[in-house]
């Protein structure tokens, strides 16, 4: 397991409030999970809240977009 530093997540993020930054990962990791429920074709996989973190750290989550619909 990784851990990240939350200054860190605040910066990739654009927020420094830990609980919204908490509320955009876990929203996306449950969207993720309920995409994946409907479609099939994925091979199961049950780590969504560690994905949606590695997207963050690489730049590939729209929670690094300021635009992002996440909690809006």
């Amino acid at each position: 397991m990784k851990f990240y530093d939350i200054e860190w997540l605040a910066k990739k993020c654009g927020t420094d409030n830990k609980y919204e930054i908490t509320a955009k990962v876990a929203a996306e990791a449950r969207r993720k999970s309920e995409e994946e429920a409907t479609d099939k074709t994925n091979p199961a996989n049950e780590r969504y809240i560690s994905n949606v973190l590695l997207e963050i750290e690489e730049d590939r989550s729209p929670i690094n977009d300021p635009l992002s619909t996440i909690l809006a």
